[in-house]
């Protein structure tokens, strides 16, 4: 799962620079970061536990992925 997330962040962030596949880059962009809220940062808090961060960061994300997949352009 790893190299599939590894690859997803580099080829897709490179085709969202570029312009390519905008909409499908955000969609799976979206899907990645709810999955990173879920499953590894949710127990940690919004802001964290002063161990870890929080999932504050991840969510931000997660709303510039959604505008950019529902955005006219």
């Amino acid at each position: 799962m790893g190299y599939g997330v590894a690859l997803l962040e580099v080829v897709g962030g490179i085709a969202l620079i570029i312009g390519i596949g905008t909409r499908l880059v955000a969609v799976l962009f979206a899907l990645l970061m709810v999955g990173a809220i879920v499953k590894v940062k949710f127990a940690a808090g919004f802001l964290g536990n002063g161990e870890t961060a929080g999932w504050e960061f991840d969510l931000t994300l997660l709303a510039i992925s959604v505008y950019l997949a529902f955005s006219e352009q």
